[in-house]
């Protein structure tokens, strides 16, 4: 698993996806608990900074895991995170591969919407994915309502597999919620 010795940062036409640190820790709590972004999610977000650090903590040892790699989301030659892009094994490590398949979350701020840069974000991470660990499938959990998401998952070929009634319950109002999943399957 080499490409697991150093993070790996990706780079696009607009973006650059690097690991989140620490000094991000005020723009990734500004995106996880903007209404626009968290709306149709299933949490409203971190309490605070300080539980946002302990996210960015959260996957940073997760990547040393071999759990997660957690992207963060930059304009080319700046450093403001915009957004993240996850991938993790559904159950596992990313050495238990392609046993279990890759779980993918992205977030983007909403002045960043309707431009292509989740899509772009996202292909990158699938290009990555599919040069460096070689999953055989890759899924992603979405809210019904959220149309902006599923246009862009299978803009970048995802099919969609089916509803999951009352799949995930919110962290604050304890509602359980619907949600789509779609899949990307590789070979």
């Amino acid at each position: 698993m080499s490409w697991y010795s150093q993070f790996p940062p990706l780079l696009t036409e607009r973006l650059l996806l690097r690991q989140v640190t620490a000094e991000d820790a005020d723009d990734l709590y500004a995106l996880c608990t903007d209404p626009q972004v968290n709306n149709l999610q299933d949490w409203h977000g971190p309490a605070s900074v300080a539980d946002t650090e302990a996210i960015i903590e959260s996957w940073r040892q997760g990547y040393a895991d071999k759990r997660v790699v957690a992207w963060g989301v930059t304009l080319r030659g700046t450093r403001p995170l915009i957004g993240t892009v996850t991938l993790m094994p559904t159950r596992g490590s990313f050495e238990d591969l392609p046993r279990f398949p890759l779980a993918l979350g992205y977030d983007l701020k909403p002045n960043f919407w309707n431009r292509g840069i989740a899509s772009e974000a996202v292909r990158a991470v699938l290009d990555f994915s599919c040069t460096f660990i070689g999953p055989h499938r890759i899924q992603a959990e979405v809210h019904p309502d959220n149309a902006a998401s599923l246009k862009v998952l299978k803009k970048l070929g995802f099919k969609e597999e089916g509803l999951l009634k009352h799949y995930l319950m919110h962290e604050a109002t304890r509602q359980f919620m619907d949600v789509l999943i779609l899949a990307l399957l590789f070979n």
